[in-house]
């Protein structure tokens, strides 16, 4: 539209000059110094616009030469982006295909040109740390995070993953926390933290990571149930000890009410009340969780714990037999609780029926310590022998658990 104007205005503007130079050609006179020149006005107008064209043709090229470094540079640099370009996605496959050195050398010579510097020095950050060149590793993530200053958080997980990887484990602490103080909360840095601690065993600072842990989206609620779960667990290790009872119950008594359900806690739990001497709790303990779920771990364990009345014990324990007759564990508290009642005979039958089902060297131990008991060394000698066996192979030979139960009867009748 604009052109179209130009072209109207001008063919008008020829058109009046034309008919102006019709009626009069015109006269111009040029004096300089003594000379002069006369011209018709075309003749003038033709050499003014010569002039002007000249002059312009020669201004054009002073600034087309002026400009020319700038205009080299540019392209200079069009080029090298385009080579870093080349040289970022070659360097990328060349780490996923294995060829770290050519990766490295490709992503590093080619940050400073990149759009992408930042994904040059992590990659090759991440191919200098798959060829033990820890140093070299470092360097690439400083310069990454000197191009980038405000990718601190991913040049700051790169690391950690890498030092992990490479088990340098302090160090990966050090940046995990550095990168919490920078980001609080930050998930996925939650989530290498907490493995890292959990790694190391370091149970104080997972418990203090919990609350951020159950709010973070990359948490599944089960594993942060586990995690919490295993912190509980070393608690109950470290407060079991003799005379540890009331400490241990105070510590139990501040557990989540969801977590003091799970079996594997409560199993320790009772494990601890009985290394720790309070008996009388340890039964408490199995026995209302036994009401509530069967348990064949705690079935066994409720034989060890001699409350102040084991007669009661004993009663109840038989009663749990009517319906779980074939629990190994449960006939082997039977038998503690029936020797602990100097009931020898039916103690050396709970025994061997225990035996019968799942053999255990606990139970030869505690069958061999009857035998003792009751003045029988031979049969003892041979049901100690029977469970040093069984713990070395993990097998129980069958046919001398019958001849044991075979020379045991036999021995009763004799003694009858």
């Amino acid at each position: 539209m604009r052109l179209a104007l130009v072209l109207q205005f001008a063919i008008v503007a020829a058109a009046l000059t034309a008919v102006g130079l019709r009626i009069d050609t015109g006269y111009v006179q040029l004096s300089y110094h003594g000379y002069t020149a006369e011209l018709t006005l075309v003749s003038f107008g033709a050499l003014l616009l010569a002039g002007m064209a000249l002059l312009y043709a020669v201004l054009r090229s002073v600034v087309w030469l002026v400009r020319l470094p700038a205009r080299m540079r540019r392209l200079y640099r069009r080029r090298r982006r385009l080579r870093a370009r080349r040289n970022l996605t070659r360097g990328l496959i060349d780490l996923a295909e294995g060829r770290w050195n050519e990766s490295e050398k490709r992503l590093e010579r080619s940050a400073k040109d990149g759009d992408m510097p930042l994904i040059h020095y992590l990659g090759a950050a991440r191919a200098a740390q798959l060829q033990s060149a820890h140093e070299r590793r470092d360097q690439y993530l400083r310069e990454a995070y000197e191009c980038t200053p405000q990718a601190t958080v991913a040049v700051l997980l790169t690391q950690a993953e890498l030092q992990i990887a490479h088990h340098q484990h302090e160090q990966a602490q050090a940046t995990l926390r550095r990168l919490q103080e920078i980001k609080p909360g930050h998930a996925y840095g939650l989530k290498l933290l907490a493995r890292l601690e959990a790694s190391l065993e370091d149970w104080d600072r997972v418990e203090a990571l919990l609350p951020q842990l159950r709010k973070s989206p990359l948490m599944r609620p089960e594993t942060v149930e586990d995690l919490e779960t295993r912190v509980l667990r070393e608690r109950l290790q470290a407060a079991s000890r003799p005379g540890g009872g009331d400490e241990l119950k105070a510590l139990w008594r501040n557990f989540p009410r969801r977590l003091r359900y799970r079996p594997e806690l409560v199993r320790l739990m009772a494990q601890a009340l009985l290394d720790a001497g309070d008996h009388d709790a340890a039964e408490s303990l199995i026995r209302d969780r036994l009401k509530v779920e069967w348990d064949e771990e705690l079935a066994r364990l409720y034989g060890l714990a001699a409350s102040d009345n084991t007669g009661k014990q004993l009663a109840r324990v038989e009663q749990w037999l009517e319906d779980h007759g074939d629990s190994a564990g449960l006939l082997l508290s039977a038998g503690r609780l029936c020797a602990r009642n100097e009931l020898w005979g039916k103690a050396r039958a709970y025994f061997q029926s225990s035996l019968n089902i799942a053999p255990r060297s606990e139970t030869y131990a505690e069958l061999g310590k009857l035998f003792a008991r009751t003045d029988r060394p031979r049969l003892a000698m041979e049901a100690f022998r029977q469970g040093l066996e069984f713990s070395l192979t993990g097998r129980s030979d069958r046919q001398a658990l019958r001849a044991l139960d075979q020379s045991a009867k036999q021995e009763r009748k004799a003694a009858g």
